[in-house]
């Protein structure tokens, strides 16, 4: 063997050992390239079968549905003895009433407010609570509570708090303070909705605050303690470092208590006035006439309500898309 700068050399008969074995690394190292597309495209393939039961049960359930809708506002519901397809007849009933645009405005009334509330309640609560006090983890386990009540049982307690003859009224009447449980201002059934109101905060303050916390409980707050560290103020990391993290959980939750609000039938129509009322309620009082023939008409509202539903949370994500483009996160 002979010594060489970098230490000591092998033999020439060595040398084809050596040889062979790079040429059998380098021929795995090409086989395994080769194999890796392979098993890339294997993986997809598991993950579409996977999939698919799941999107088939989606789309039966949810996309069927809408086509078979979607036809009967056009004129085809032999079923119901209507067999004028295509027209946009029914369309053009619905959209040039009065009661539709007063509907509308009710829903966006019945959608907006209870988001705004509920998403500035919540968030508030979760930052609130967001590092650990005396006491918290007692109002953490009481504000999950309503999010696992249903809405209907929801409904009960506000009916059973603030009717006419209900307990907030028949205390205030035992003290004094009205003349009669009649006197009892009007919170249920009444033009501004303020059951319907009281109920959709019952569940939906819990649930933003359930969901905004749950961004916050990562390593956030070793940031707010750097920044804290580096000379800012509290308001200054609470904006800065804080806020900025819990913004698509707040988008998020937005998006759900919005389109839920919106589209929802059964609370306004328990909780609300008979007249005016939102357009889900409209297009069930049509979907059940007397009169089969409405229930193109009762469609037609449905896939209107669709449609505002699915441009308005459009146009919300755009502008947080922008948001976030100008904030340099996508």
């Amino acid at each position: 063997m002979r010594s060489t700068r970098s230490g000591w050399s092998t033999s020439p008969s060595s040398r084809p050992v050596h040889s062979m074995r790079s040429s059998l690394t380098r021929g795995a190292t090409s086989v395994s390239d080769r194999a890796t597309p392979v098993k890339a495209g294997g993986h997809r393939v598991a993950i579409v079968l996977g999939l698919a039961p799941v999107t088939a049960v989606l789309s039966l359930l949810f996309i069927g549905p809408l086509l078979v809708a979607l036809a009967q506002s056009l004129g085809h519901a032999p079923i119901y003895g209507v067999e004028e397809f295509p027209t946009l007849r029914y369309y053009a009933h619905v959209l040039g009433s009065s009661r539709f645009r007063i509907a509308l405005l009710y829903t966006l009334y019945y959608a907006v407010v209870p988001t705004i509330v509920s998403t500035v309640a919540g968030v508030a609560l979760a930052l609130a609570l967001r590092h650990p006090i005396r006491g918290s983890r007692v109002l953490v386990a009481v504000l999950r509570l309503p999010v696992v009540v249903p809405y209907l049982v929801g409904a009960s307690v506000v009916v059973a708090l603030f009717a006419n003859g209900g307990l907030i009224a028949r205390v205030l009447f035992a003290l004094g303070a009205i003349g009669s449980t009649g006197d009892f201002p009007r919170v249920l059934f009444s033009a501004g909705g303020w059951g319907v109101m009281l109920v959709y905060l019952f569940k939906q303050i819990p649930f933003t605050f359930i969901v905004v916390s749950a961004a916050l409980a990562g390593d956030g707050a070793q940031y707010e303690e750097v920044a804290r560290s580096l000379g800012a103020t509290p308001v200054r990391a609470l904006w800065h470092v804080v806020l900025p993290r819990v913004v698509p959980a707040i988008v998020t939750a937005s998006l759900l208590v919005f389109a839920f609000n919106f589209q929802t039938y059964e609370i306004p129509y328990l909780l609300g006035a008979t007249f005016p009322n939102t357009l889900p309620v409209e297009a069930m009082r049509r979907f059940n006439a007397a009169d089969l023939s409405r229930r193109p008409e009762a469609m037609a509202y449905l896939m209107v309500i669709t449609a505002i539903s699915g441009v308005v949370l459009a146009a919300y994500l755009q502008v947080y898309r922008r948001w976030e483009r100008g904030r340099g996160r996508s």
